[in-house]
């Protein structure tokens, strides 16, 4: 079939997402929507054959090249006949990877700029929801005993199951592999983001770890406890995916890619990537030695296309996550099925994942702290003064410099192939706002950026507490010259966030968005930590830079989730180090030093507090598919838990 609708006018844009669902969903039809005028045709266009993959992973550098030269052929076809084809191969093919192939091809093809593509929970539901719950298909929520998300209250890391199997985190790193594929040409500081998105994710999970009294995370990998078991089991009760008990051994070999790969392969790329590190240079093919950066070193611990040399460094990262999914059946004998680590969409779930990525930040970690410590010069922004910042909630009743967090039962609706809703609780936060009062000494105007950190309060020396920074936000504000200014920046207005998802139900009722997306993006409802119902205490800390000097493009706006996922089609925009200012050590040993020295700079001292449940009578509303935000509740409906 062939639709016939070209972008141009908004109802023949809508026409035409509602048309481009058919790739991504079974029975879905222009007619669905009602849209008078998006018809079909015959068409007699040679249909391509689909990729012969059996159970496709991201990891499998084979596999990804089959898939994306398949996605490069199909985005040459007119549009109507590469949906056409997607459509037809979903009868077939794994739907996992027919949706990666979808995604990829429409990225790739001259009419796919601006269309709006379903979340991929909503069209692959097997990779985001546990069996149980899609089995009910009305209720998600985990209860002791029905097995709903794969744990037992007897182990530990039942605690933050809750946050590792967010159907918005799995989103999130799913997406950006998608968008920074490691087999094609890299894209600009596509090392750099690889490192600090994941040392990112590290922080967070740290901070809820702290939250409920757990240790932060330890290392796993080669040399850094891999000679002991792995302490940590994991259950997903996934469709495909099987479980690993606690206590496990890292096998001698795992087969991968046909051939049988012996794991000491990998203490070997290990130590010799930690040699290059201690000396400051990476060895290229040809014995040349390149000064290590951030960027370098991320692309050739990931293994992509921008690797410093493969043959020499190897494959660490997507080996890693091959071998710890492989543990219960290494070579395949048994035919069990993979665990978790296999695939983005799952590996965030289990435990591991951040055992390991902390194994790989470590090599980061190592680059880091031979860097030259930041000091007073290199922070200060001569005739900017950053007086105060502040927390405000956007209801009344709430105490100023609070966070406050709740779970909430939230619907998702998923297609399975048929419509379905998972009822799965989430953690959601009461919108706030910052408030900042800077002033501007100069008689010239000012652009300045702000760059808004929150960690647990600590007595750690800062040097050992500065990857425990999580980004907030980070936004420009023009100052005009000798003013003071009070800046007032929104929760939903975070350069770390998602923007609103587009679903099913918004395309084929005409709400989509007119803006290019990756999909990529921190969750909206993870924004701000859980935090405690005693109060947590944390630091809110912002530091205020010069915009002309910090921007590739001073002009141009930062778009939404460009702190964890990039500029779409373009330069990364900010020219400082990610994580700037505590992407190394400095001179400072706490932030209270920090500010006092620097006056571009503030902190305050704030409280993360949970409050229970949202009571049935007062939950939040949501639209007619599942709303990210919801109408938060007045504070006289939560009750404080002893």
């Amino acid at each position: 079939m062939a639709c016939k609708c070209k972008p141009g006018s908004r109802q023949l844009d809508h026409q035409l997402n509602v048309f481009v669902l058919r790739a991504f969903l079974e029975n879905t039809d222009c007619s669905d929507s009602s849209t008078n005028g998006c018809s079909t045709s015959g068409s007699n266009h040679e249909i391509l054959s689909p990729p012969e993959i059996s159970t496709f992973h991201v990891f499998d550098e084979r596999q990804m090249k089959l898939a994306h030269d398949k996605a490069r052929m199909l985005s040459r076809h007119p549009l109507e006949d590469l949906v056409e084809t997607l459509s037809l191969w979903r009868r077939t093919v794994e739907p996992s990877l027919v949706d990666y192939i979808a995604r990829i091809a429409l990225w790739k093809h001259p009419e796919g700029k601006g269309l709006n593509l379903p979340p991929a929970y909503q069209t692959v539901p097997h990779r985001y929801f546990d069996t149980h719950s899609l089995s009910l298909g009305v209720r998600g929520t985990a209860q002791e005993g029905e097995g709903g998300e794969g744990y037992s209250y007897l182990d530990p890391e039942f605690n933050l199951s809750w946050w590792r199997e967010d159907p918005g985190l799995a989103l999130h790193h799913h997406n950006w592999h998608i968008y920074y594929p490691y087999t094609e040409p890299v894209r600009d500081r596509q090392g750099e983001l690889f490192a600090y998105m994941h040392e990112q994710m590290l922080a967070r999970y740290d901070f809820e770890r702290l939250a409920v009294g757990m240790a932060r995370v330890c290392s796993f990998g080669p040399g850094w406890s891999w000679g002991k078991p792995l302490k940590e089991g994991y259950n997903p009760r996934m469709a495909g995916l099987s479980f690993r008990p606690s206590q496990l051994e890292i096998p001698e070999s795992f087969r991968k890619e046909g051939c049988l790969i012996f794991t000491d392969l990998l203490n070997q790329h290990k130590e010799v990537l930690f040699y290059s590190v201690a000396r400051g240079y990476l060895e290229s093919p040809d014995g040349a030695k390149q000064d290590i950066t951030m960027n370098k070193l991320g692309n050739t611990v990931e293994a992509n296309m921008g690797s410093v040399n493969k043959m020499l460094y190897g494959n660490l990262h997507n080996n890693g996550h091959c071998v710890i999914a492989a543990m219960n059946d290494p070579d395949g004998r048994f035919g069990v099925d993979p665990g978790p680590m296999l695939f983005t969409e799952t590996a965030p779930r289990d435990p591991s994942f951040f055992r390991w990525h902390k194994f790989c930040d470590a090599i980061f970690e190592a680059h880091r702290v031979n860097l030259k410590p930041y000091s007073e010069q290199d922070l200060r922004v001569s005739d900017i003064t950053l007086a105060s910042v502040s927390v405000e909630t956007e209801q009344d009743g709430y105490e100023t410099d609070s966070f406050y967090t709740f779970m909430v039962t939230r619907d998702f609706t998923v297609y399975t192939p048929q419509k379905s809703v998972i009822k799965k609780e989430v953690l959601n936060h009461v919108p706030f706002k910052y408030k900042l009062k800077i002033r501007n000494n100069n008689k010239k105007s000012a652009m300045v950026v702000f760059r808004v950190f929150l960690a647990p309060s600590s007595l750690e020396p800062l040097e050992q507490w500065r990857n425990m920074f999580v980004e907030l936000d980070k936004f420009v504000e023009t100052l005009e010259g000798e003013s003071e200014m009070e800046v007032t920046r929104t929760d939903e207005e975070s350069s770390v966030i998602l923007p609103p998802e587009v679903t099913v139900q918004d395309i084929l009722e005409g709400r989509t968005s007119q803006e290019t997306r990756c999909g990529c993006g921190w969750p909206r409802n993870l924004l701000i930590p859980r935090g405690s119902p005693c109060s947590m205490e944390a630091v809110l800390f912002v530091l205020a830079t010069d915009w002309s000097e910090d921007a590739v493009n001073p002009l141009e706006a930062l778009p939404g989730s460009v702190s964890y996922c990039g500029k779409v089609n373009d330069l990364y925009p900010d020219k400082r180090p990610m994580g700037f200012p505590f992407d190394r050590n400095s001179t400072f040993t706490d932030i209270e030093t920090l500010v006092k020295e620097v006056p571009n700079s503030c902190s305050a001292k704030v409280h993360i507090i949970h409050l229970n449940s949202v009571p049935q009578a007062t939950e939040p509303t949501q639209s007619k598919d599942e709303s990210n935000k919801g109408d938060v509740p007045e504070k006289t409906s939560f009750v404080l838990v002893n």
